[in-house]
């Protein structure tokens, strides 16, 4: 039976969590539940305490990943203070899909929350579309770039965040989570990746 789209909801993922829980990070890239609340994703994207929020429970703000760099973004705006070279997390999808269930429309209401709040003023958000390698190269192009696609157009129309501070890339089946097989569910994911503004824009 085909499960909803999720981020680390089933056992198996828990297992993976475990056991990749020790990779070290270039980047602050978060894998994160898809119950996570706006502190948990305030956190990921920062790797600060918001205001009000409790400071935070390694169990529940989500397992770090050594990812591979967004590297066209990482020329077009300066890091955030204090935080990564990159820093965010990602969101998994269903193997062929590019499509948001309503568990995920409503993790990506509560990330809108956090884009457009005061706290994230002046930043620039870049979402990342990736692939498994299951299925051609060039579908699976098309396939992860639908997917960022997605994402954004829902921030945009739903969330109500400005166009102007997203950007999207496609990797396709290129830029596999490092350590785990081509086919692996962790493959089929968007990376939503934080900067700060420059004097160019986002």
């Amino acid at each position: 039976m085909v499960r909803f789209a999720n981020l680390i909801l089933c056992a198996q993922a828990c297992a993976i969590a475990f056991l990749f829980s020790s990779i070290p990070l270039a980047a602050g890239v978060r894998e994160l539940p898809i119950s996570a609340d706006r502190c948990a994703i305030f956190y990921a994207l920062t790797g600060r305490v918001d205001a009000g929020c409790a400071t935070p429970d390694p169990s529940v703000h989500g397992t770090l990943r050594k990812l591979p760099s967004a590297s066209e973004f990482s020329k077009k705006a300066a890091p955030l203070r204090g935080i990564a070279e990159e820093q965010g997390y990602f969101v998994r999808f269903e193997f062929n899909s590019d499509s948001l269930t309503p568990e995920y429309t409503a993790h990506l209401d509560r990330l809108a929350q956090v884009l457009v709040s005061s706290a994230l003023e002046g930043s620039c958000f870049m979402l990342v579309g990736h692939s498994d390698t299951v299925g051609g190269e060039i579908y699976n192009l098309a396939l992860s770039k639908r997917r960022a696609s997605q994402v954004a157009a829902y921030l945009v129309a739903r969330g109500g965040v400005s166009l102007a501070r997203l950007g999207t890339e496609a990797r396709g089946e290129a830029t596999g989570v490092p350590g785990v097989p081509g086919p692996h569910p962790l493959n089929r994911r968007v990376e939503i990746l934080a900067k700060r503004q420059t004097a160019d824009g986002c």
